[in-house]
């Protein structure tokens, strides 16, 4: 503290244990001894509020309970707060800082909440609250300027969706055909369902439906990230596969542009958007995807961008990992839309039958198990988990590594890279087609079509970035295997030729190796890559290396879509910022699918393992499901919930 020079040298010394414990940053108490100043000389405990209602926001939260703070801390034996929580909370809701949201000019907002607590943000937090739940409630009362009459579109809704539906499925689809030709209708449509339930597929034909009344409506597809919007594009040339429209409906779903929320608004890098209440979207409909990654703010941008009479349709499974940045923006919604009377409750529609999962009805029970939250429904999840159930998960429990423990460590990245190098791993088909054709193999679109195909089979996940059982020790131990075993494969095509025997290292360029899956980590237009985007290093000409992604599959001359995807190659100089995939964090997985998860918790309590993280990981896998951790680790990850403090739902259900 002795570092901080603060006019309020009371603040100072009733912050140090909070700068200790880590609550609070030096940067939090500058800003607002600084900016607070033309208030006069607020109490120190007053400012010591303000700088938590800007310090919750790095946790997701939009504000404080000043009555709940204890939470905020690890237990301690030297006091941290203020003895009277209630008389701290009296001295703010009577303070010259703080309005209940009629005085824009103070700093801070006190809004009160259902059953007596208050929660304490900035200004700025509060119009943006404000604002989005306003403009949601308004659009949920409105119609849409395009949409025919609800018998017309239940009609070709219930046509599309059970065509071809099992006898089991038809009184689900028929109830989905129902509640989407009323709710779509409205300028705000929900669609909420975990993975698997069809969300994308039922849009596709609400889509569909629409385009045949009038081809000329302007759709725009978006998602938070670039993967979870490439995504979208698939989905709908998968649905046309499954359920086929006409072949001008068809192409003009295929055509739909799809980008990041960031690029259809035009975010700028100081925060601003091309597209807002004064120069709103050019489209009749904006549909959004993976909704529940998108933060407050972020939100609040979406729906000012949408044009008067435009409908917006938001794609979710609210029970998967909120958002990085504040807000639990979608669960603020759907829990409001459920509730009797709200003025949401018109535009939801709700998808319970999982359709993804139907090879693997295990990876579905735990998921429905955990989605479920029952103290008995846990205890099933964890059942299943841990083999204590004869119908469990095929789980692999194993003893968290210490880092200095080589002989454990290896042990286990062996067990983690196994299916990378089994049948069908994308390690195994690269290994193969480097002992056979070596670099002039690995140049062939076919190839490196098949292997982009085999790169989606497996993917570790992990809870924290960094230590041994974080993504930076599992990729940099999991990737000296891949190593090894394509470096075996190059030396025996090495040694089948007759001119050069001599073994060589496995090629590398620029700090990237042949055979590395290789993640975007920053959007870049300029080369049509995104954030998410996963490719692989392979040979190009010349010997350099390069990296190729996949892309949309092409269309064979029956008009069917090959199962293998296209392939963009990229100048390895030309790749944006990235980093390693073999294994990844399951924040950034969110938006994927692999055919096999292997999910690794870290051992001993933290907030980010948590039941959320959990069921987001599961359900990233489409047919089978690894574990890695200890039993406890998985108890009290499943006992933990990720607890945002937000005003939105009661600003949305009043």
């Amino acid at each position: 503290m002795s570092t901080l020079n603060l006019r309020n040298t009371q603040l100072a010394s009733r912050a140090a244990p909070l700068l200790t414990a880590g609550v609070l940053t030096e940067a939090d108490l500058v800003l607002v001894d600084a900016a607070l100043q033309r208030f006069g000389e607020p109490d120190p405990d007053e400012l010591l509020a303000a700088a938590l209602a800007l310090a919750v926001q790095r946790r997701g939260h939009v504000g404080v309970d000043l009555l709940q703070v204890a939470t905020l801390a690890e237990p301690s034996e030297e006091p941290v707060w203020p003895s009277d929580l209630p008389a701290w909370q009296a001295k703010l809701l009577a303070s010259p800082l703080v309005s209940q949201g009629e005085n824009r000019q103070r700093p801070l907002v006190m809004q009160p909440l259902p059953g007596g607590e208050h929660l304490l943000m900035t200004q700025r937090l509060w119009d943006v609250q404000a604002r989005l739940a306003q403009a949601l409630r308004q659009m949920a009362g409105e119609r849409t300027a395009h949409a025919p009459t609800q018998d017309l579109l239940q009609q070709a809704l219930l046509r599309s969706l059970t065509q071809g539906a099992k006898p089991e499925h038809l009184a689900a689809k028929t109830q989905v055909a129902q509640s989407l030709a009323a709710a779509a209708r409205l300028r705000l449509t929900l669609v909420l369902g975990g993975p698997g339930t069809g969300k994308t597929f039922s849009i596709r034909f609400l889509l569909a439906a629409l385009l045949a009344q009038r081809p000329e409506l302007r759709v725009v597809l978006a998602a938070p990230t670039g993967k979870a919007a490439v995504r979208m594009t698939e989905a709908m040339r998968e649905a046309q596969r499954a359920a086929p429209t006409q072949d001008n409906i068809a192409q003009l779903l295929a055509d739909l542009p799809s980008s990041t929320v960031h690029k259809l608004l035009g975010k700028r890098p100081d925060g601003s958007v091309r597209h807002h209440r004064g120069n709103p979207l050019p489209a009749d409909i904006v549909v959004v995807d993976e909704a529940s990654m998108v933060d407050l703010v972020l939100m609040a941008q979406v729906v000012d961008a949408v044009a008067p009479g435009a409908q917006l349709v938001l794609l979710g499974d609210r029970d998967q990992l909120a958002s990085v940045d504040v807000g639990t923006v979608l669960a603020d919604i759907a829990h409001a839309a459920a509730q009797t009377g709200s003025p949401l409750q018109a535009c939801l529609v709700r998808l319970t039958v999982n359709y993804r999962f139907a090879d693997s009805p295990l990876v579905s029970a735990v998921a429905a198990a955990i989605q479920a939250a029952t103290p008995e429904s846990l205890v099933q999840a964890e059942q299943l988990l841990t083999g204590r159930r004869p119908d469990a998960v095929d789980a692999q429990p194993i003893q968290p590594i210490a880092a200095g423990d080589l002989a454990e460590r290896t042990a286990a990245t062996h067990t983690l890279a196994g299916p990378y190098f089994a049948k069908g791993g994308y390690v195994a088909l690269l290994a193969e087609q480097l002992r056979t054709g070596g670099r002039a193999a690995l140049r062939e679109t076919q190839v490196r079509r098949q292997l982009l195909y085999a790169m989606g089979s497996y993917r570790v996940l992990a809870v924290h970035r960094q230590g041994p059982l974080g993504v930076a020790g599992l990729e940099k131990a999991i990737g000296d295997s891949v190593r090894s075993v394509l470096q075996l494969a190059w030396n025996e095509r090495k040694s089948t030729q007759q001119v050069r025997t001599k073994s060589e290292d496995l090629p590398r360029e620029a700090g990237l190796w042949l055979g590395q899956l290789v993640l975007v980590t920053e959007n870049a237009y300029d080369v049509d890559l995104r954030n998410g985007d996963i490719g692989l290093v392979v040979c190009g000409d010349g010997g350099r290396l390069v990296v190729v992604f996949p892309v949309a599959a092409p269309v064979d001359a029956t008009g069917v879509e090959a199962k293998w995807p296209g392939v963009r190659e990229v100048p390895i100089a030309r790749l944006p910022p990235h980093m390693g995939a073999l294994a990844m964090t399951v924040h950034k997985s969110q938006g994927s699918q692999f055919g096999h998860v292997a999910l690794v918790l870290t051992d001993g309590p933290s907030p980010l393992q948590s039941r959320e993280l959990v069921y987001t990981a599961i359900t990233r896998a489409q047919q089978q499901l690894t574990w890695v951790g200890t039993a406890p680790a998985l108890h009290d990850a499943l006992q933990r919930m990720v607890a945002r403090a937000s005003g939105l739902a009661p600003l949305l259900g009043s």
